[in-house]
């Protein structure tokens, strides 16, 4: 099939499966399976390499702490700038299957080049823009193969990827570092390099049987929406290989920042004037510059016909009206639905990712003092630990829809705001845990505090995961039109991102004491659940799902 005669739309009378999902579901499997491998190894990896440094342990474990961090603020950063190369240039398949190369060399650096942190920096920076990149394209991918005849088979295929990530999560953390023990780390750093090449060339076999949708504009225009979100990305993600790789002075990298910032804006505004764009930015940037200049209109110049619903409060009390004037009422609603979910999201959400991450980071770094014998003769590895949160995931989500069920079947109605509250408590609470843990274990001779002292806050946190992740995803989902879903993901992405960053910076930076991190992270947790409690009570939900 040549690409000229590629299917570009679902065959909508289909009331199966499409062809092509079988090839998604393999390469989702492999791909995660890859990640997950490579992360479970990878903070203990990076202690080793700071020790060899020269750093004590302590401050090496801190290091360690933050690179991870900053690994993962990396990997839900660049998904904006993917979901842009494939929705406005070249299309997802393209994306995907590219992007997917520059993941497999990041693998292939860290096996070759795992014995130096520079080499470690580039492999995971590789990973960091495969990963990130393809994040918003996979699934994306997955609902333009269905046509409206087998549209309900969606919500089942979705539920094969969550079993899939967190099955791959589940093996990769237990035999990963397994393999890191008896054969060195440039073995167990080849081996997800590899799944990660299988899941590439399980894709690209399914070349012809995808629907390929394609990117909007493209040509000359999506090369500029490409390059201008591209400058705008850099002008904010490049501190983590300017400031952490290269060691720029500040004046150096607020000049590059500047630079970067101005270029982007200025090819925003030239691909304005060729032809105008209605999305989030577009409609953000003139609206702002058009009340600097002092411009407005009367809000009675709205339509009085239009429902006062659909008229966002912002639009009718004349902050936006001239651009529903310019724009139209649908994409201003989208713009405010944005805003709407960012007072929300910000910065309540971050910091619960803040926590959630930290399994992987300064969870493993306690359970390293601690006694890892499960029972006699079977002993963890440090690194297999946190394969609890994803079996956990496994029995938790068929059992909370049932706790749902039975709480609105009471009366007591499980909003998701309400869920996603009860959700940041826990996970406050699983920090109180792990604090507790810790003072035990700095009370008691080294490696005596057994590791089931662990369980508990796995457990809560993985209830809490169930609650803020799952529920938050569909709360986002539901709360902007159509045109402007793909934002609110990138929104949601862009919370993960900022937790992360802002534990990085802790470790790096705090000097904190283990334990007196844990309870510094429960308070953050404890105050952010009551600001969003709070908040969610004066949020007026719209649900634009079956719009």
């Amino acid at each position: 099939m040549s690409v000229n005669t590629l299917r570009t739309t679902p065959d909508q009378e289909n009331t199966g499966w499409p062809p092509g999902v079988p090839y998604i579901v393999g390469n989702e499997a492999c791909e995660r399976f890859s990640f997950y491998g490579m992360r479970a190894i990878l903070f203990v990896h990076l202690s080793a390499l700071y020790v060899l440094a020269g750093q004590v342990q302590e401050r090496a474990d801190d290091l360690a702490t933050g690179d991870l961090h900053f690994f993962k603020a990396s990997v839900y950063l660049v998904p904006m700038l993917g979901a842009v190369l494939a929705d406005r240039f070249l299309g997802k398949f393209k994306v995907i299957f590219w992007l997917s190369l520059v993941y497999c060399a990041g693998h292939a650096v860290l096996a070759v080049a795992d014995d130096t942190l520079m080499g470690m920096y580039l492999g995971l920076g590789l990973i960091a823009v495969g990963s990130g990149g393809i994040k918003p394209c996979v699934s994306a991918n997955v609902g333009d193969q269905f046509g409206k005849n087998n549209w309900f088979r969606v919500r089942s295929v979705f539920q094969i990827f969550y079993f899939s990530i967190n099955f791959g999560s589940f093996g990769a953390t237990l035999l990963i570092p397994t393999l890191k023990e008896h054969y060195g780390a440039s073995v167990a750093f080849a081996i997800p390099g590899i799944l990660m090449f299988v899941a590439t060339i399980i894709f690209w076999l399914g070349r012809n049987k995808f629907v390929h949708v394609p990117a909007k504009p493209s040509g000359r225009l999506g090369l500029l929406d490409a390059v201008s979100s591209g400058l705008l990305f850099i002008a904010l993600a490049h501190f983590f290989v300017t400031a952490k790789v290269l060691h720029w002075s500040w004046p150096a990298l607020l000049a590059f920042s500047s630079a970067c910032f101005a270029s982007g804006l200025a090819l925003f505004f030239y691909r304005q004037r060729l032809e105008r764009d209605d999305g989030f930015l577009a409609v953000m940037l003139w609206t702002l510059m058009r009340q600097l200049r002092g411009g407005g209109t009367d809000p009675q110049n709205l339509d009085p016909h239009v429902d006062p619903t659909a008229q966002t409060l912002i639009a009718r009390g004349g902050f936006f009206a001239p651009a529903v004037e310019r724009f139209g009422q649908p994409a201003v609603d989208g713009t405010v639905a944005v805003l709407k979910v960012a007072t929300i999201f910000f910065p309540m959400v971050p910091i619960f990712w803040s926590l959630f991450d930290q399994h992987s980071s300064s969870w493993i770094r306690q359970s390293k003092m601690m006694d890892l014998t499960v029972w006699e003769g079977f002993t963890f590895n440090p690194s297999q630990v946190p394969a609890l949160n994803p079996a956990l995931v496994m029995i938790f989500i068929p059992l909370m829809n049932v706790v749902y069920r039975g709480l609105d079947h009471a009366g007591l109605k499980t909003t998701p705001l309400r869920r996603m509250t009860v959700g940041m408590f826990l996970a406050s609470v699983s920090f109180v845990a792990v604090a507790f843990v810790q003072q035990r274990i700095d009370g008691a001779p080294p490696n005596t505090v057994t590791i089931w002292w662990q369980v508990l806050p796995y457990v809560l946190i993985t209830v809490a995961e169930v609650l803020v992740s799952i529920t938050g995803l569909e709360f986002a989902y539901t709360q902007a039109p159509r045109r402007m879903k793909s934002t609110i993901m990138g929104l949601w992405l862009l919370a993960v991102a900022t937790g992360n960053i802002l534990t990085g910076l802790v470790a790096q930076f705090g000097g904190l004491s283990l334990v007196n991190f844990f309870w510094l992270f429960a308070g953050l947790m404890a105050a952010a659940a009551v600001l969003f409690g709070v908040r969610s009570l004066f949020f007026v939900a719209r649900d634009f799902a079956q719009e």
